[in-house]
């Protein structure tokens, strides 16, 4: 049984998030409250499994309760988030404050829309019942752990001269736990990095684009939400909008994506799966394939044929990762190359890219 305690200023979203979850047999809703103050004190007493965690809160907001939470007693948190600009980037600030994973409210009238992503709030509730969280070891205001974390990733940028020419792109697919993972690893590539860079990060519309200039505003390489059509260019990295499956191409034109909205595959659109197969197709022996954190097998197959087409696999290794799913399926089936800490990552990418270490 999971239990779980619901954090919403609104009555009425507590009620339905509590119906929905207790619909499940696995799942028991322990505790609700109404803000950060109310949630602290029910956690001592409770001590829930996972906790539901809403942002934009009176008194203590939901950034500065997950803030708290981490570092006093660790807990897994999914966050319901406002499904606009504004509450997509107040979400990538919760996911570096320590949540796990979120789930966009609906744009509709809540009260005839919630339901509609029962399903998933379900499934990732009772995932983030299973995640390995970690402890802050003091507490930081956002904007100092920003700064904080700029800094370092731009001070442990790897340094390395020349070219191997061996590799033309890398692809990346990941989803639980991949924004943090992928902040890691693609702020510490540098500016002038000689290769493209594709990626598939499973998240609905609006999170990807504000995603993708949250990422561009902090690193050094450029990264931007792909559109249909986009060439592929050294030093940038394309991450598929949500909803929309991404593929890449570079018969008889310059390399480019290609997006659509076919059927999901391995339940997910966009899906690592297709980018992954379209990535050995065009590039073969040309292209690194990363896999990161998360939930489900989304990537292992693509990931094998790359593989057998003569691509270079790295996967993120157990330990750094928020969920060892996606990664720990391609470890388990020996597609990987190499398994790696997450803060490795891009210095194994500079080594295979370009060649000779500078000191």
């Amino acid at each position: 049984m999971v239990r779980v305690m619901v954090v919403d200023d609104s009555p009425l979203v507590r009620k339905i998030a509590t119906d929905i979850l207790e619909s499940d047999p696995g799942v028991s809703v322990v505790a609700t409250a109404s803000n950060g103050e109310f949630a602290l004190r029910k956690l001592e007493r409770e001590k829930p499994d996972v906790i539901t965690m809403d942002i934009e809160m009176p008194g203590m907001g939901g950034i500065a309760t997950i803030r708290e939470i981490m570092v006093n007693q660790p807990t897994p948190i999914v966050v319901l988030s406002a499904h606009a600009r504004k509450g997509a980037e107040l979400t990538f600030q919760a996911l570096d404050t320590g949540a796990c994973d979120f789930v966009p409210k609906p744009t509709y009238s809540l009260s005839g829309g919630i339901t509609d992503i029962a399903k998933e709030l379900i499934e990732k509730v009772k995932n983030a019942s299973k995640i390995r969280v970690k402890k802050l070891e003091k507490a930081r205001e956002p904007e100092a752990q920003e700064s904080e974390d700029e800094d370092k990733y731009k001070r442990k940028v790897p340094r390395f001269i020349g070219s191997s020419g061996h590799y033309d792109l890398i692809a990346i697919g990941t989803s639980t736990g991949g924004p943090v993972a992928l902040r890691n690893v693609l702020c510490r590539l540098p500016k002038d990095f000689p290769a493209g860079i594709v990626v598939v990060q499973h998240m609905p519309p609006v999170f990807t684009r504000a995603f993708a200039d949250r990422l561009d505003s902090l690193g050094s390489i450029s990264v931007k939400e792909a559109e249909d059509q986009d060439v592929i260019i050294a030093g940038r990295a394309l991450i598929a909008p949500g909803d929309f499956h991404m593929t890449v191409t570079r018969f008889k034109t310059d390399p480019k994506v290609l997006l659509n909205k076919r059927e999901q595959v391995s339940g997910h659109r966009p899906s690592v799966d297709v980018l992954m197969n379209s990535v050995a197709r065009e590039y073969g022996e040309r292209a690194i394939g990363i896999i990161m954190t998360g939930m489900g097998h989304d990537g292992a197959a693509g990931i094998k044929e790359m593989r057998t087409c003569g691509g270079h696999i790295i996967a993120q290794d157990m330990e750094s990762s928020v969920i060892f799913g996606m990664n720990g399926e391609v470890v388990k089936r020996g597609n990987a190359d190499e398994v790696v800490h997450v803060d490795s990552i891009a210095e194994r990418i500079m080594k295979h890219v370009c060649g000779k270490k500078s000191y």
